[in-house]
This record gives structure tokens, C-alpha cells and sequence, in this order.
């Protein structure tokens, strides 16, 4: 195990694992759904933080932030529209998914929303962003990635990653979108954290408009 983890991939792929287990452990108990949702949430931030010193200096590349803010907001209203035409999978059910936890309480329901925001707008895009972009398109391109400098663009390894990114989406033909826009910025700006950053301002978009339109399909 501690080989394991003191691995090269480990910090990038060990948030994105954790996140995903932790989902589908979370999809057994759906009554509490809710909290361990933010269970699952803050237990992937507390790992990303434990491992925030093994990415220091691992993106000096500087930070567009306008930009990237701009583009992932342009990127989510992209998949707003197109929806409606777009591939999906799966059955769109539109049901209140925090009924349980207003039923608990006003507070409850309230903490269970703030959960979801805080698991999308920033837990996601950093544990995704870390596992596609910064592990999976470099490690195609070659078995020890961490030698292939960020960004760097080969085309069998940016399409897989593009299409392995939309599979784990319901929303499959936006989220290829999505994920082109995404690896093309990466690409573009040799920032990690610029396609972060991009992911984030699309999620917080999103949930902008769940919350005020409540078309709960979306999340």
C-alpha cells in the first residue's frame, strides 16, 4: 500500500477513485443520500488537500482566469441548449432530489443543496481534472506520464480522453462537447489549472440554473 501511494499516479488518480466508490456506495442508501453525499464530498477534498504538496510546482503554467471563467460558462450554456438534440443515457427523471432532507427540516434541505454546490464547483473539477487530463491523456501517450510534460497534445490520446470523460456523464453527446472545449483550452493555455478552474465556473453555471429553473435532470 505504500508503494501504491507513494506512486507517481497516486495523486492523481487516488481523489477521482475515492469520489467515484464513494458515489456508488452513496447509490445503496438513497433515503440518506443527501448527507453522504457531502460525506463523499468532503472526504475526496480532505484527500486533496493531504495531497496538495505533491503537486506544487507541477503547473507553473500562468493562469488565464478571465478567460477560463468565460469559456466554462460559454461551455455550460452549450450543453443547456443543445440538450434537447444531444445522445443521453439512462431515464430523465426530474424529481426533487432533496425531498428526504427537507422533509428532515428546513436546514437539512439547505445543507444537502449547499453539498451538491460545494461537490460540483469545486471537489469535481479538481479530482477530474487531475484523473483525465493531468493522468490518463499523458499516461496513453506513455506508461510513466509523469515524464510527458502537461498538455501535451497526441490524438489518440486526447480523443480517448475525450470520450472516456463523456461515458461517466448521462449526458453523453454534451459532455463530448464539453470535453473537446475542455482539452482544447488544456491544450492552449499548458494549465491544469486553468481547465479547473474552466470546469468550475461551468459546474457553478449549471447549478445557477438547476437552482433556479429546478430542471433537476440536470444534476
Amino acid at each position: 500500500m505504500k508503494k501504491l501511494m507513494a506512486g507517481p499516479g497516486f495523486p492523481f488518480v487516488a481523489p477521482f477513485a475515492l469520489f467515484m466508490g464513494l458515489l456508488f456506495v452513496r447509490q445503496k442508501f438513497e433515503a440518506q443520500g443527501w448527507w453522504l453525499y457531502g460525506v463523499c464530498a468532503l472526504l475526496v477534498f480532505g484527500l486533496i488537500l493531504w495531497l496538495r504538496p505533491r503537486y506544487h510546482s507541477l503547473d507553473p503554467a500562468p493562469v488565464p482566469v478571465r478567460n477560463s471563467i468565460l469559456l466554462g460558462l460559454g461551455a455550460i450554456v452549450l450543453w443547456i441548449a443543445l440538450d434537447p438534440w444531444m445522445p443521453r443515457t439512462g431515464i430523465r427523471d426530474n424529481s426533487f432530489p432533496y425531498e428526504a432532507a427537507f422533509q428532515l427540516g428546513t436546514a437539512q434541505g439547505i445543507l444537502a443543496i449547499f453539498f451538491r454546490v460545494f461537490g460540483a464547483v469545486i471537489v469535481v473539477p479538481i479530482a477530474e481534472e487531475l484523473f483525465w487530463r493531468g493522468y490518463l491523456m499523458r499516461s496513453i501517450i506513455k506508461p510513466e506520464f509523469e515524464e510527458v510534460p502537461l498538455a501535451t497534445f497526441q490524438p489518440l490520446s486526447f480523443y480517448v480522453t475525450t470520450v472516456a470523460f463523456a461515458l461517466v456523464h448521462a449526458e453523453i453527446g454534451s459532455a463530448i462537447l464539453f470535453a473537446l472545449i475542455a482539452g482544447w483550452w488544456f491544450i492552449k493555455t499548458k494549465s491544469l489549472k486553468a481547465v479547473i478552474l474552466l470546469h468550475a465556473a461551468a459546474n457553478a453555471g449549471l447549478a445557477a440554473y438547476v437552482l433556479l429553473t429546478k430542471n433537476w435532470f440536470f444534476w
